[in-house]
C-alpha cells in the first residue's frame, strides 16, 4: 500500500518539505519566498500544517520582525513512525518521531527459520513496538524482508536464499494490526535508511548493496529509489558473472549470489577444512574448525574472523571479493554513480569487505566513473534497514494523516 498525494495536496507538501529540509529553520516569510506563495496563502498553509500537528515553531527570536519571522520545525509529540526488517536470523523493529530520531527500538530474534517463525515473530514484535507508541502512530508500517516482493500486494514473490515462495506479509499484518503497511526488499530498506539518515545524505546518486545469505542493491537517484517495472530493480544477486559457476538457489549457474554470499563463503571455509583433513596433517588451532566441528560456523562469524585477521577466513573473503568487484565495476561503469555504500551481514561485520571490494573495482573498472566514486562501509550497520523502514511511513506523512 502507498499513500496518494492529490493535487489540493500540492502547496501543504511543498512547504512541509522545505520546513523539513532548510537549514536554517524557515519562516512564513521564508516559505512564502521560495515557494512563490502569497504571505497570506503561506501563512494559511502552515496554520493547517500546525493543525495536523506536523509543523510546531521553533522559540521566537524574530527581534521585533513579528510573526512571520518565527521559525518552524517538524514537531515530535504528537506523529510516530514505525519500521521492520529482517536480517540474519532477526527482526530489527524501530519507532522514530518525524524527525527520525530514535524513540523505541527491539530485535526479536528466531530459532530456526521458517515461513511460521519469520511471520510470527514480526506479529508479535509489531504488537510489542506499537504498544510503546507515546502518541499517535502513521498509519502505515514500513517492513524491509529478504526475497523479491511486490510491494503492490506485499507478497514475498520468491527468497532463493531462503527456498520461499509466494509469501503474504501485508495482508498478515493488516489482519493483526489493523494498520496498512509497505513491504520492500530489506536491502532496498537499508538503502533508504543509509540515504536519508547515513552515509548517503546529500548524496544525489547512490548505490547501496546488501551481501549477507542473498545479495541485493538499491539504486537511488535524487532521494528516490529506482523499484523498476515489478519492483526487481537491484536484484544483483543473480547477475550473470561466470555461466560455468556454481549453482544459484535461483536455478541458474554463475550468479553473484552463487559466488559471493555467506553461503558461497561457508562453502569455501568447508571446501578449505576438508581439503586440509585430506592430506592427512594435524590442523593447526583455528576458531573456524572449532565451529565446524560444533556446527555452530556462520557467514558472519568467518567475516568477524577475516577482519581480525584469520589467515584461513581472510582468503575466503578475498575470493568472494573477486565477483563483487567484478559486479560493482559493472555497476559504476553503466550507472556513474557518485557512492557506493556496503552493508548486510557480511559488510557490516567491519571494513575489510568494502577495502577488497574497492581494490577489485579500482582494477576493473573505466577509470573515469571510478575516479567519480566513493565506496564505503555502511554507516548505520542492522539499524539501516529498519530505519528505511520508517522513513517510508515518514515520507508519506502528509498524505497518511490526511487520509
Amino acid at each position: 500500500m502507498r499513500p496518494v498525494l492529490t493535487v489540493e495536496m500540492k502547496n501543504l507538501w511543498d512547504s512541509l518539505h522545505l520546513i523539513e529540509h532548510t537549514d536554517p529553520a524557515p519562516s512564513r516569510a521564508t516559505i512564502a519566498k521560495e515557494l512563490g506563495l502569497s504571505r497570506t496563502t503561506a501563512s494559511n498553509v502552515v496554520s493547517q500544517l500546525m493543525a495536523y500537528h506536523l509543523v510546531e515553531e521553533l522559540d521566537s527570536e524574530a527581534n521585533g520582525r513579528g510573526r512571520p519571522g518565527i521559525p518552524l520545525k517538524l514537531s515530535t509529540g504528537t506523529w510516530y513512525a514505525l519500521g521492520a526488517s529482517f536480517h540474519g536470523r532477526s527482526w530489527h523493529f524501530l519507532l522514530v518521531d518525524l524527525e527520525g530520531n530514535t524513540v523505541a527500538e527491539d530485535h526479536w530474534e528466531l530459532g530456526e527459520v521458517t515461513i511460521t517463525t519469520f511471520m510470527d515473530t514480526l506479529l508479535d514484535g509489531l504488537d510489542a513496538m506499537i504498544g510503546q507508541v507515546p502518541g499517535s502512530l502513521l498509519p502505515l508500517i514500513g517492513i524491509g524482508t529478504p526475497g523479491l516482493v511486490d510491494s503492490n500486494t506485499g507478497i514475498i514473490t520468491r527468497a532463493d536464499d531462503l527456498g520461499w515462495k509466494k509469501v503474504p506479509v501485508m495482508r498478515p499484518v493488516k489482519e493483526r494490526t489493523g494498520i496498512d503497511c509497505h513491504v520492500i526488499n530489506r536491502h532496498r530498506a537499508a538503502g533508504l535508511g543509509e540515504v536519508r539518515f547515513g552515509a548517503g545524505r546529500k548524496v544525489s546518486n547512490l548505490i547501496y548493496i546488501g551481501i549477507g545469505t542473498g545479495i541485493s542493491a538499491a539504486f537511488i537517484n535524487d532521494g528516490i529509489l529506482l523499484e523498476g517495472a515489478n519492483f526487481s530493480a537491484g536484484e544483483i544477486g543473480h547477475m550473470l558473472i561466470d555461466p560455468d559457476g556454481p549453482l544459484c538457489g535461483c536455478g541458474r549457474y554463475g550468479c553473484l549470489q552463487a559466488f559471493s554470499s555467506s553461503v558461497a563463503l561457508l562453502r569455501l571455509v568447508h571446501e578449505k577444512h576438508q581439503s586440509l583433513c585430506a592430506l592427512g596433517d594435524e590442523l593447526e588451532p583455528n576458531p573456524l574448525w572449532q565451529a565446524i566441528e560444533a556446527h555452530t560456523l556462520t557467514g558472519e562469524m568467518i567475516a568477524y574472523e577475516a577482519n581480525e585477521g584469520n589467515p584461513i577466513a581472510l582468503e575466503c573473503m578475498r575470493k568472494i571479493a573477486v565477483q563483487l568487484g567484478i559486479a560493482v565495476s559493472n555497476l559504476i561503469n553503466a550507472l556513474n554513480p557518485q557512492k557506493i555504500i556496503i552493508g548486510g551481514m557480511l559488510g557490516n561485520a567491519g571494513p575489510l569487505l568494502t577495502e577488497l571490494i574497492r581494490k577489485e573495482a579500482a582494477f576493473r573498472a573505466m577509470a573515469s566513473p571510478f575516479s567519480n566514486v566513493h565506496i564505503e562501509q555502511s554507516m548505520l550497520g542492522t539499524l539501516a534497514g529498519p530505519r528505511g523502514a520508517a522513513s517510508i511511513p515518514l515520507h508519506h506523512k502528509l498524505e497518511l494523516v490526511m487520509q
